[in-house]
């Protein structure tokens, strides 16, 4: 008798139906890693316009008219922060206001688009965070 070599079908189904389970349990898991990595550069972005807007404050005492208020400017984007030096930082997850305290300096609050409470950041002398 000849023996033939290679796969039957139902070995090859088990393995189809094997990979689809691990990709379907992958998926979940890359979109979350996701979201965290677009969260982590939103921050790291707001931390460093927080950082220049506040060190201009201090050093001069007074509002920057270049930064932008929400609540106030009616061209005010919730999406991104544009830096003193023009350049732009477009949010990848989610969306941040912020505020002027006379006397004290700006406020910076920002939340993903999920709402996660994990997401959430806030910058400044006056800060506190929401109620949810």
């Amino acid at each position: 008798m000849k023996r033939q070599k290679g796969f039957t079908l139902v070995e090859l189904l088990i393995v189809v139906v094997i990979i689809g389970i691990l990709v379907s349990i992958s998926i979940p898991i890359f979109t979350a890693q996701m979201h965290k990595a677009e969260v982590a550069a939103d921050w790291a972005n707001l931390r460093a316009y927080y950082a220049e807007i506040q060190a201009d404050y201090m050093s001069t005492q007074q509002q920057n008219p270049k930064v932008k208020i929400s609540g106030i400017d009616k061209d005010y984007d919730w999406n991104s922060v544009t830096f003193l030096d023009g350049h732009k930082a477009e949010m990848k997850a989610g969306i941040c206001g912020v505020s002027f305290v006379e006397n004290k300096g700006y406020q910076i609050a920002y939340n993903c688009n999920k709402g996660h409470e994990k997401c959430y950041l806030g910058l400044g002398v006056e800060y506190t965070k929401p109620k949810q």
